[in-house]
């Protein structure tokens, strides 16, 4: 949509000297074919002093922006001229450019205009709704806006009217700054062409010395405070101060003055730590205690991206380590076990350095590699500053990060940096961050050749596991075999556990449930005959095997496994160890499964409420229980509900950068499947439409589980009657489920029977029969004949036989009744 370089907002506020363009009301019978030089296309907005136009200028080809003056009163006309001379002074990419001036001579009256540069684009806050932005990429749209603005207060010129609507950002992601109307330069005052009592501007963005009212008291720091607000805007979702949306300017001056807006970080998780810091400290009530200028601003904004320390915090102790435990509790526990692991190798060392005291230089060595150790635990946590980041989440990595390239650098014995590595390298993992945990453990095996024999056995299994997270499946199952058949010397019963756990996982990633269920009750058995085992391995084996019996669509089996986990995990571990909330997850999961939705909405709602409070609201596990429990509530009717959990998870993904992953693309679709219950089928459509297109750039669904948004979508369209559309939508789900899952897989049965359904709306009746009995057949054998999904596909395969003439059938096949 393309907007002009005049104002296309007028949102609020008592801009009474100001051209606020609003949308054309007429036919635009008046609209001139010329104006000067240029030839009028249409019209894009009109104010209370004049209108703006869309325009051809034909030396050189282009089009502009034409902005003419239809109030000719003196101070309009002054003003109007006076953004011409201020708009001449401002060549900069970041602000739209003015091309010429002049006068249309009409009646004998000379009007005004102003040829300034066309900017197709949105305003800022639609571009990065619409465009999913990240917290990174709009940072680099503040900096650059920032920069801008610099550019103008460094030739004098204060805006006065900063907010979204008058900064536009084009198809290449520039931001343009617009409206300069009732701009001033410093020395304005003294020329008396500002007069006191005069308000100025947009209310929700106006500095509090601007709604004062007094001239004398705004200088580049009013700009900053309109900055800031934006930035607030942007970052969080809403105004500092939302009220001034609609109150007056006397409320307005009382609410700036004395209530305190909401910390950003309080709306928006992404942003504690410095971006809370360096945007509150530019939106400070007192102009004295925000920054000097927008540069400052500009440059904290910059470290805030960098991790480096910002200008708004001194650079104390507490800031830089002792913040870290108190503000960060996640983030210390992560922080916290890998410093631990790296002072138990430098206990370690000592004791070697101490024990040897007969061997006088291998004590000197000993000790150097102490020191060495040190010296790496000292370097890595003052680089990993947790205050320098964009998320609880990222600061993890950030830790991890300056632990890894500290590692590189340390010159420590192969045996301490090999377990160094395999601790660091099991953590990547665990925050899913397979390739950097691959990168990590390839180069200490690389460097793993004069390690004593089994020394290296830990960073075999880490790599292990991150070859088969990446999907490198045939890599991954070799390193795990080689592992397991090696003689001398032989493994340790607890890394022979879970290297067979590993190949566990390796045939369920590979969408090999069954072979996984047969594997893993083996190695239950075996580990279980000894008793409950000290390290939990046997906790861990029933919570996969619960998973691969729901997978290979054993839900009786896995219900019983997951029940037994779940009270297992309770009284080893406790009701709020993250296992034991997995296992309830699953039970949860499995409730739903088989249409219990009161049990399933209770699990659901019990695990997130203890992973809010052990994890905090926006962990990504936290995330992934929101979005099961915004499902379950959905499914069960109770959309409402649902639909505001969804697109919480969605936004709050969305704000770390993870719009596209595959966690969020089940999330909208989840959010899809609501909007089609409330009838709203164009929106459900592009949604669902949306997502597969996500996942077709990543090469297609992650696994069996991202299949649902293209099963969806042919539901949808046999809905709207748009059943051949729809047969091809389910076509290829099967070639899908052909080439990934395993013969027997519930969703073959699953999608089978929506697919008889649909060949039987084209009346296609042999080939809907064949695939209704098949579907019917395995849904009885995995459900039961009472199952919601067994009936629906005896329903459908009764009415085909009907019109077949088969009525003995159809009378056979009435559905059981409901349990």
């Amino acid at each position: 949509m393309g907007e002009s370089a005049a104002n296309a907002d007028d949102t609020g506020g008592a801009s009474a000297a100001t051209l606020a363009i609003e949308p054309p009301r007429g036919a635009g019978a008046s609209t001139p074919a010329h104006i000067g030089p240029y030839a009028i296309l249409r019209l894009l907005g009109q104010g209370g002093m004049g209108r703006v136009y869309l325009a051809q200028e034909l030396q050189p080809t282009r089009q502009v922006a034409l902005k003419v003056v239809s109030s000719l009163g003196g101070a309009a006309l002054l003003r109007f001229r006076r953004e011409a001379e201020l708009l001449a002074q401002l060549e900069h990419s970041g602000i739209a450019r003015l091309y010429a001036t002049g006068e249309d001579l009409r009646s004998g009256i000379g009007v005004p205009w102003l040829a300034m540069e066309y900017v197709e684009g949105r305003d800022l806050i639609h571009h990065a709704r619409e465009t999913g932005m990240p917290l990174a990429e709009r940072l680099h749209l503040l900096i650059a806006i920032c920069r801008a603005i610099h550019f103008a207060h460094g030739r004098g010129v204060i805006h006065r009217d900063l907010k979204p609507g008058n900064i536009l950002v084009d198809a290449q992601g520039q931001p343009k700054i617009l409206d300069f109307g009732i701009a001033r330069l410093r020395e304005d005052d003294a020329m008396g062409m500002t007069q006191a009592g005069q308000i100025l501007g947009t209310v929700p963005y106006m500095s509090p010395e601007q709604l004062s009212g007094s001239p004398a008291a705004i200088d580049v720091r009013s700009d900053l405070y309109s900055l800031g607000v934006i930035a607030y805007e942007l970052i969080g979702g809403q105004l500092p101060h939302p009220q001034l949306s609609t109150s007056t300017l006397f409320a307005a001056v009382d609410i700036v003055r004395n209530e305190t807006p909401a910390t950003l970080a309080s709306i928006a998780p992404a942003a504690r730590g410095d971006l809370d810091t360096v945007v509150m400290q530019a939106l400070d009530v007192a102009p004295e205690r925000r920054y000097a200028s927008v540069a400052e601003f500009a440059a904290d904004l910059e470290r805030v991206l960098d991790h480096r320390p910002v200008d708004a915090r001194p650079p104390t102790v507490t800031y830089l380590g002792a913040r870290f435990i108190r503000r960060h509790r996640v983030v210390s526990a992560a922080a916290v076990l890998v410093a631990l692991a790296l002072v138990v190798a430098s206990v370690v060392s000592l004791r070697y350095a101490w024990s040897e005291a007969v061997a006088r230089r291998d004590a000197d060595a000993r000790a150097a590699e102490a020191a060495a150790v040190n010296r790496f635990l000292e370097r890595m946590l003052t680089s990993a500053d947790p205050e320098k980041t964009l998320g609880r989440d990222l600061t993890v990595h950030d830790v991890l990060d300056a632990a890894a390239e500290e590692l590189a650098k340390a010159a420590l014995t192969p045996a301490t940096e090999a377990s160094l590595s395999r601790t660091l390298g099991a953590t990547y993992l665990k925050l899913g961050d397979a390739a950097r945990a691959d990168l990590l453990y390839t180069r200490a095996l690389n460097g793993s050749a004069t390690l004593a024999p089994g020394e290296s056995d830990g960073l075999v299994l880490g790599h292990a596991r991150a070859l088969l997270v990446q999907a490198k499946y045939a890599e991954g199952d070799a390193a795990l075999l080689q592992l397991l058949q090696r003689q001398t010397p032989p493994l340790s019963t607890d890394l022979a556990v879970d290297a067979q756990l590993a190949q566990a996982e390796s045939l369920i990633l590979q969408g090999k449930p069954h072979d996984a269920v047969a594997s893993l009750q083996t190695l239950l058995q075996r580990v279980q005959s000894g008793g409950p085992l000290d390290n939990g391995q046997d906790l861990v084996i029933g919570l996969t095997l619960g998973s691969a019996l729901r997978l290979d669509g054993r839900y009786a089996e896995a219900t019983a496994v997951a029940q037994n986990s779940v009270t297992q995990h309770v009284a080893r571990l406790g009701p709020d160890h993250p296992q034991t909330l997995a296992a309830r997850n699953l039970l949860g999961a499995l409730y739903e499964q088989a249409g219990d939705k009161d049990k399933a909405l209770a699990e659901f709602r019990n695990v997130l409420a203890a992973r809010e409070r052990v994890l905090g609201v926006t962990h990504p596990v936290t995330l992934k229980s929101a979005q099961a429990l915004a499902s379950s509530l959905v499914k069960a009717g109770q959309a409402d509900e649902g639909i505001a959990r969804i697109r919480d998870v969605i936004e709050a993904r969305r704000l770390r950068g993870e719009d596209n992953a595959a966690p969020n693309l089940l999330a909208k679709n989840v959010l899809a499947y609501a909007l089609e219950d409330q009838g709203k089928l164009s929106d459900a459509e592009a949604m669902m439409r949306s997502i597969i297109a996500a996942q077709s750039t990543a090469g297609g669904p992650a696994d069996a589980e991202a299949i649902g948004p293209r099963n969806n979508l042919a539901m949808l369209l046999m809905k709207q009657h748009r059943t051949a559309e729809a047969l091809e939508e389910f076509d290829v789900l099967q070639s899908w489920m052909a080439g990934h899952l395993q013969a027997g897989h519930p969703y073959f049965a699953i999608i089978g029977s929506n697919r008889g359904e649909c060949l039987a709306q084209l009346q296609r009746w042999a080939e809907a029969r064949d695939a209704l009995e098949n579907a019917h057949r395995t849904l009885v054998d995995k459900y039961g004949e009472t199952h919601e999904r067994s009936r629906t596909a005896a329903t459908r395969l009764a009415f085909v036989y009907r019109k077949l003439g088969m009525r003995a059938k159809a009378d056979a096949m009435q559905p059981a009744p409901a349990p």
